[in-house]
């Protein structure tokens, strides 16, 4: 009784309240947070007015709003709406990829596109406190990724941070070697980026998949991307996706300290849930994020069609078992799951397939982009008890004749300054104050 008025004046305030998830939750698993915070929206902002909105970032802290332009970094102060571009020298960071920043938003790491360019790649950290950029993993290799005989190159990709400014990736020898070495490491640093050591190798994972290049970040990718940190910074979850772009597809786990490495589901076993039988469109994953208490993995898939129903997943890491966050199961045919035109707490066809979406920095939901034609919008998912919901939580929509479509945004992030939750999507700036 007593949760329902809460409830009840919440929504009389003009307050979205977010319920809880679906998750079966654990007492004893730790969590970075104890309730999750209510979620009011305030306002939006299209980027496109500011700069280029393709790798466009917010800071972890929600203060600025970064982006590379040819040879500079531009940064936009949001409390200030003053725009700043600095130099990177002769560094063409437009052409750069896997903008990360680091949780105390000084740093942002990169590489270059070796996926889609096929440039040979190296490790690169932009310092916004000193305004120095340094090559991490210089080898003196500039140009494609294509080795000579007897040459190896090492390609450096993927990276992820973790706590105290420890920064993981994974790096490829390519070679002549079969089958080619694949390895995860780290740098830490504690007196500035010059004074960086050598990388420390953490895990071999060339048994995960016998291809140089299994584990990638793609521009279709959503939530946190293809490989993401636990909150207690103890494992590291990617996605294994094949070049061939076959359904042997699967979600690792590798432990930090001991460098064992896991799989912990594959698509085909969580594909046998959240689809309805009209659907018979081949998916991929596409994007993974860690619930706030370590427990949980949500995980997206894509297809090549634009009307497919495309689940989201929530895997619990330690016994591997699946569950629809999303699910499409119950939608009788394809004609209802484009047309649906009444969006109320339900599923609702294409307006919730994720095709833009990130977790926030505390892990309590995932943040959604909705789309289908001109009906537009943003929910959420949360994925911290307590546990008593399962639908998508809707936190705005767009007044009739205010969408004007998606801008190009290759990556979606979130900003969190303890008092509004500000996050990146197609090109949009959502603000939501907390509660």
């Amino acid at each position: 009784m007593l949760r329902s008025l809460v409830l009840m004046l919440a929504s009389l305030c003009g307050l979205t309240t977010l319920a809880p998830t679906l998750l079966p939750h654990n007492p004893s698993a730790p969590s970075q947070i104890t309730t999750p915070p209510i979620l009011e929206f305030v306002d939006y902002q299209r980027l496109d007015e500011l700069g280029d909105t393709r790798n466009m970032t917010i800071s972890p802290d929600g203060t600025k709003l970064v982006w590379p332009h040819d040879t500079a970094f531009c940064v936009y102060e949001i409390a200030s709406g003053a725009t700043e571009c600095i130099s990177t020298g002769d560094v063409t960071v437009r052409v750069m990829t896997g903008f990360v920043w680091s949780p105390n938003s000084r740093y942002l790491a990169f590489h270059e596109d070796l996926f889609l360019r096929f440039y040979e790649s190296d490790l690169w950290v932009f310092d916004f406190e000193t305004r120095q950029l340094v090559n991490l993993t210089d080898d003196g290799v500039i140009g494609d990724a294509l080795p000579d005989d007897g040459i190896t190159l090492e390609l450096d990709y993927a990276p992820v941070w973790g706590a105290n400014d420890i920064l993981y990736f994974f790096r490829t020898a390519y070679g002549q070697d079969v089958p080619v070495p694949f390895n995860l490491y780290r740098f830490t640093w504690a007196n500035g980026l010059e004074n960086t050591n050598d990388p420390e190798w953490v895990a071999d994972l060339t048994s995960v998949k016998d291809e140089p290049f299994a584990v990638y970040n793609a521009r279709l990718d959503v939530l946190d991307g293809s490989v993401v940190l636990s909150p207690d910074a103890q494992k590291l979850a990617f996605l294994v996706r094949p070049s061939d772009l076959s359904k042997d597809q699967s979600i690792w786990v590798v432990d930090i300290s001991s460098g064992e490495a896991r799989q912990v589901a594959a698509l085909s076993d969580l594909v046998q849930f959240g689809i309805p039988s009209w659907s018979e469109t081949d998916l991929w994953l596409n994007g993974l994020g860690w619930s706030g208490d370590g427990q949980y993995l949500v995980a997206t898939t894509i297809s090549s069609q634009v009307a497919a129903a495309e689940p989201t997943y929530a895997i619990e890491v330690n016994s591997g078992e699946s569950m629809p966050l999303i699910d499409f199961s119950g939608v009788p045919d394809q004609q209802s799951f484009v047309e649906s035109s009444v969006i109320t707490d339900q599923v609702a066809g294409r307006y919730d397939t994720i095709r833009a979406g990130v977790v926030t920095l505390d892990g309590s939901y995932v943040i959604y982009f909705n789309f289908n034609g001109q009906d537009a919008g943003v929910s959420a998912l949360p994925l911290l008890s307590p546990n008593d919901s399962n639908t998508p939580l809707r936190l705005f929509n767009f007044p009739e004749g205010e969408y004007a479509g998606p801008m190009p945004m290759y990556q979606f992030t979130a900003g969190d300054d303890g008092e509004y939750l500000r996050v990146l999507l197609w090109g949009y700036m959502f603000t939501f104050a907390k509660r």
